[in-house]
């Protein structure tokens, strides 16, 4: 009888230690923005906990690109019709690839870490704002 009982507690034991890893990957992924309960409330302006920080920091990058593409919608329509259409177009592509393979790289040195979201979110959002002011500088130069 002892040693069904023990034989169980060590399968339950190994059950559960290869079960945690994908639980905690399972939260990680499952803790961004469109994934929270209606009913929680977040206060960016000042974020207490990791959980929150990561929250905020995915907000702010969501900001960032929706403001990103609005702005490159705009430099689109400014070309139309150009050679340096499908020029902006390659490059925005290129750009974008870029960008997520670089916040990726960021992200992973934080690999297994509360504070990995935030690290790629943040970079995200930085890396946004600043093609978002070079598209802005092609709205604004003279010529076309």
């Amino acid at each position: 009888m002892q040693y069904n009982q023990t034989a169980l507690w060590i399968a339950g034991f190994i059950t559960a230690t290869v079960m945690l890893p994908n639980i905690s990957v399972e939260a990680q992924n499952n803790s961004s923005p469109d994934n929270l309960p209606m009913n929680i409330k977040v206060d960016c302006k000042n974020p207490q906990t990791q959980f929150q920080m990561n929250f905020c920091a995915a907000e702010t990058a969501k900001t960032a690109n929706r403001q990103l593409n609005r702005t490159y919608q705009k430099a689109i329509a400014k070309f139309k019709g150009t050679p340096q259409e499908k020029q902006l177009v390659d490059a925005q592509l290129v750009w974008i690839k870029f960008r997520d393979a670089d916040c990726a790289f960021s992200r992973d040195r934080f690999q297994g870490g509360s504070m990995a979201p935030m690290v790629y979110s943040g970079c995200i959002a930085r890396m946004s704002q600043q093609r978002i002011k070079e598209l802005e500088g092609y709205l604004t130069e003279g010529g076309l």
